[in-house]
């Protein structure tokens, strides 16, 4: 088994079929199936099985999955090493966050990174509603993230940056916009608009009615919560706002409001435990203003 049947092998995963990875790779499609078919000889199980539309993974290709990306990955660490990326004139960054804090404090952060690392090409990654930047971190898609904390992964590393303070947006004819703030004990008498469970503002406002001794009312689950804050707009319910959020919402005529106690969660950077590379490295000093390498082993 070598790096280039492996290289193959996530091709065709994250392409669906043969033709379409071949034509990606600008390789010849023979000679792609024949690797294919020598690395499941060297392994003695199939690892694709064909469908209509294309290719799919056996659970012995599933299996290899997450092992082949470490592979690649520790391959090209390699690689930056013996050719000076270790100095950072060139390479790639893998970020993941989550779409608020992508805004703020993500943003700046790139663009910092990128001032001081002009040659380093960077991907921002969206880990989408149902995975997490955790996900990310541990299947070895990235190893460096902007997350919200405290990391349920013991074995990730993780440094506070800032908090999250959380807003109550309500509809422009609800009824208590004469409050100074709102209290939390009184949210059962809202219709709220919330993303799905696991997300970190549902579970702060589901945490901090826990301790009031009641259940909020959810009556409007969406997938992405950067978006809530139209249909608060539209007269659909109350929702906890980002700060960032809540600013586009005001434009929009939404009243926003404090609440007592206030609500938040902190944030910061998450990273897998061990050496990472120079660029994951010189990116989480960046964030937490460190020297590069500094508490990053």
């Amino acid at each position: 088994m070598d790096s280039r049947q492996l290289r193959y092998f996530l091709a065709v995963v994250e392409n669906g079929s043969v033709t379409r990875a071949a034509e990606v790779l600008y390789v010849a499609q023979p000679a792609l199936s024949q690797s294919l078919r020598a690395l499941e000889g060297e392994l003695g199980v199939e690892l694709f099985r064909r469908v209509p539309r294309g290719m799919e993974l056996t659970d012995a290709g599933a299996a290899l999955l997450g092992p082949a990306r470490q592979v690649l990955q520790s391959s090209r660490r390699a690689d930056e090493i013996v050719r000076g990326i270790a100095t950072l004139e060139n390479g790639w960054l893998d970020v993941a966050s989550p779409p608020d804090l992508a805004v703020e404090p993500l943003a700046p952060l790139v663009a910092q990174f990128r001032a001081q690392y002009p040659g380093v090409w960077v991907n921002l990654m969206d880990p989408g509603p149902n995975a997490g930047v955790e996900t990310l971190l541990r299947a070895a898609r990235c190893e460096v993230g902007i997350d919200y904390l405290p990391a349920d992964d013991d074995k990730l590393s993780t440094r506070v940056l800032g908090r999250r303070r959380l807003l109550l947006g309500l509809p422009a004819e609800a009824p208590h916009l004469q409050m100074p703030t709102f209290p939390i004990d009184r949210l059962s008498e809202l219709p709220l608009i919330a993303g799905p469970r696991g997300t970190a503002v549902r579970d702060e406002v589901e945490r901090a009615c826990a301790q009031q001794g009641f259940s909020p009312n959810m009556t409007v689950e969406v997938e992405h919560e950067h978006n809530v804050y139209l249909l608060v707009e539209a007269g659909a319910g109350a929702a906890f706002l980002t700060e960032s959020d809540a600013r586009r919402a005001e434009r929009r005529g939404v009243r926003v409001m404090r609440t007592e106690p206030e609500l938040g969660h902190d944030y910061g950077v998450v990273f897998r435990s061990g050496p990472l590379s120079p660029a994951a490295a010189a990116f989480a000093a960046l964030a937490t203003g460190s020297a590069p390498g500094e508490g990053h082993a």
